[in-house]
């Protein structure tokens, strides 16, 4: 069958007529990217299936801390008191989170109620161009990378034509 399997295919056909048209093949290849409800509920079983160490369809607390939490936990809102913080005190941040994702309250995740971090899971291509762009802005700006920047907007490269700029 190849690398893809037929469920991402059919998740990436919005409109079910077995073939993938430009939006929908784009979405078969960065479904992190997509805003396809049918294809992020596809990301949320797999999530699911690749996590599920039980095999009881859902995630339980054990597996949500040992294999989903460091993806989705907020660092910010951490003490960053040590460099590295110990299985105690990242249990109850992880037990919180857990619990508001639990909507139904049975101390198990289904596909339906990884859907609000999914995106956390699998980032998208927008937030790793937004994580490189805060960290090219946060660089201080010295005279040489402001020329360099100026030629590459200007469409100079390797010194073409720079006598014309100076």
């Amino acid at each position: 069958m190849g690398w893809w399997k037929e469920e991402h295919f059919n998740a990436s056909d919005a409109n079910s007529d077995g073939l993938l048209n430009i939006t929908e093949f784009n979405d078969f290849l960065h479904p992190s990217d997509s805003k396809s409800p049918k294809l992020l509920h596809w990301l949320c079983k797999e999530e699911v299936r690749e996590r599920d160490t039980d095999r009881d369809g859902k995630v339980n607390f054990d597996e949500f801390f040992h294999g989903l939490f460091d993806l989705v936990r907020n660092y910010d809102e951490e003490d960053h008191n040590s460099s590295h913080p110990s299985h105690d005190s990242l249990e109850s941040p992880a037990r919180h989170l857990f619990s508001q994702l639990d909507k139904d309250g049975d101390r198990l995740l289904s596909e339906e109620e990884l859907l609000p971090i999914i995106g956390k899971i699998h980032p998208s291509e927008r937030y790793y161009a937004k994580q490189q762009a805060d960290y090219i802005i946060s660089q201080p700006m010295t005279s040489e990378w402001c020329f360099m920047v100026a030629m590459d907007v200007l469409g100079f490269q390797n010194g073409e034509e720079e006598e014309q700029v100076l």
